[in-house]
């Protein structure tokens, strides 16, 4: 019986992850309207309109969505690091990297949505408190990229250890992760860039980014629950 339980709740923490990327679609994405942010050089006076008019209730409601799908993440990375200590076995130092790196990323988006939601709370705060609370959490959402490309590195450094018949992680899965790093490392150009591909509402600086997670994030949870369900057969 215990040993069932232990399976559940280990089913749990993966699903968390799936939890967390529906709410993030659902809240950030869809009901915020981040789909589509407001451009870094749209000048300072369309950005307030656009959090204090346009879609303020729509940012309130969305970010406390994304605020809260971060404490799926914990779940599911602490999850994702006892998967990946099964494989790389006594003083599991990748596993657990992966483990906080995950919970570090949840950290800084709870920020981001709570400054995504201070930016939209006071209409009567003029353009440039909105702007400078708007440019800090895409600063501290997007560079930290870094955390995401070491959890994504020691995941699939782990996940090419397992010399098993069976990998609970295929490699070639393992590679892809390594490789699309370098669209991860896009998430810097923001620091740089207020316009063109890599500013925080670009396809390199924003969108790529984010397809790289979602991608990682979801096929590495696919791989981890059909591993422990053969481990429940």
């Amino acid at each position: 019986m215990a040993a069932e339980t232990n399976i559940g709740t280990q089913k749990f923490g993966i699903a968390c992850s799936w939890i967390f990327s529906v709410l993030t679609a659902v809240g950030w994405l869809g009901i915020a309207h981040f789909y589509q942010p407001p451009p870094a050089d749209l000048v300072l006076a369309e950005t307030h309109r656009w959090f204090t008019e346009t879609y303020a209730q729509r940012v309130i409601v969305g970010c406390t969505i994304f605020y809260i799908a971060c404490g799926f993440l914990v779940p599911a990375s602490i999850q994702f690091g006892i998967m990946l200590a099964k494989i790389e076995g006594k003083w599991p130092l990748l596993s657990i990297t992966a483990a906080v790196s995950g919970i570090f990323i949840s950290l800084i988006i709870f920020l981001n949505a709570c400054a995504w939601i201070v930016a939209a709370y006071r209409p009567e705060s003029g353009p440039d408190v909105v702007q400078a609370w708007y440019d800090w959490a895409w600063m501290s959402f997007l560079l930290g990229w870094i955390y995401l490309a070491v959890e994504m590195l020691a995941t699939a450094i782990v996940e090419l250890r397992d010399t098993s018949d069976h990998p609970m992680v295929p490699h070639w899965f393992a590679w892809l992760t390594i490789a699309s790093v370098m669209g991860v490392i896009t998430a810097a150009g923001p620091a740089f860039f207020k316009s063109g591909v890599f500013a925080y509402h670009g396809r390199l600086g924003f969108y790529l980014p984010m397809a790289v997670w979602g991608v990682y994030l979801n096929g590495t949870a696919w791989f981890m629950w059909r591993h422990l369900n053969k481990a429940d057969a």
